[in-house]
């Protein structure tokens, strides 16, 4: 069952979306093309409704309370909205699900206001007012992505431990994986992983890996998934009492992070917290030094 695009109503998850909502309401997300794909948006489906039409448009930017869009000023949508008042506006979203089927979501909307797209006297730029607190599926869908991408910022550092239970809660279903040193493939074990990086043991000289450019293999045993995590070699050094394993330090490329793994990640993070509060101890660690 997919994370992002799955929702089980429990008295946990109702908790959470309010969580989001109190948390992330006015968090905007800009729909790039990266944030697109890694939120599932399916851009050829997104309209806005009018008075009993519809007609496509681009987001350009959402909140759990707002909306900007653009849309052609020679459209019928561009007149119909331009009048602002007596307007009925629904604005549709679509998210892809793990078997690429359409979640449609819609939003009752006002428009706020009307401003040229880059000065442009073909396009328009409309910022749109939710009326009301929009769905569950959609808070949970915009809220998660948000505290995903927060986490990830603040928390970049922050590792855990590969134990037999964190494996467990990480859905990781072993330490054993493969790491692409220069795009050779590589044996290694899993140490610790963060939002930012991992350390691994490999057979090896520390001195010919630092600074070497690698692919970190991941799998998800409950997505069914497998993450190509790029980064680079940071440290390196032999393992105590043996010269022929390194301890390797990866950095990871920040902006090529797999959504999925981020998801993994920050999922132990919060139920770590969670454990805190309980005045719990499960296996984790705070900032290391990879770099």
């Amino acid at each position: 069952m997919n994370k992002i695009n799955s929702i089980s109503m429990n008295i946990s998850t109702s908790h959470q979306i309010s969580r989001y909502y109190d948390f992330y309401r006015d968090c905007e997300i800009v729909f790039t093309k990266a944030n697109m794909q890694a939120l599932r948006i399916d851009p050829r489906q997104i309209y806005i409704k009018c008075n009993g039409g519809q007609w496509p448009c681009i987001i350009n930017s959402t909140t759990l309370q707002s909306a900007t869009i653009i849309i052609g000023t020679a459209s019928g949508a561009f007149s119909l909205l331009a009048k602002k008042k007596d307007v009925n506006i629904s604005l549709r979203y679509c998210f892809l699900d793990q078997n690429n089927d359409p979640i449609q979501l819609f939003v009752n909307c006002n428009v706020k206001a009307i401003t040229k797209y880059h000065n442009s006297n073909d396009f328009a730029l409309i910022t749109l007012e939710f009326l009301q607190r929009p769905s569950d599926e959609l808070i949970f869908h915009i809220g998660s992505f948000a505290e995903v991408n927060e986490n990830f910022i603040s928390r970049k550092e922050e590792r855990i431990l590969i134990t037999k239970e964190s494996l467990k809660r990480l859905s990781m279903e072993k330490e054993e994986t493969i790491v692409q040193v220069e795009k050779v493939p590589r044996r290694c074990i899993l140490k610790d992983v963060s939002f930012g990086g991992a350390k691994v043991l490999l057979v090896g000289i520390p001195k010919f890996l630092v600074n070497k450019n690698v692919d970190l293999e991941v799998f998800f045993s409950d997505e069914n998934e497998k993450c190509l995590i790029p980064g680079v070699i940071v440290k390196a050094e032999f393992l105590e009492g043996r010269k022929n394993i390194a301890v390797i330090s990866i950095k990871f490329d920040a902006d090529k992070v797999p959504l999925v793994y981020k998801v993994h990640i920050n999922d132990y993070i919060m139920e770590f917290q969670k454990k805190i509060l309980k005045n719990t101890s499960p296996v984790y660690k705070d900032s290391g030094d990879d770099d």
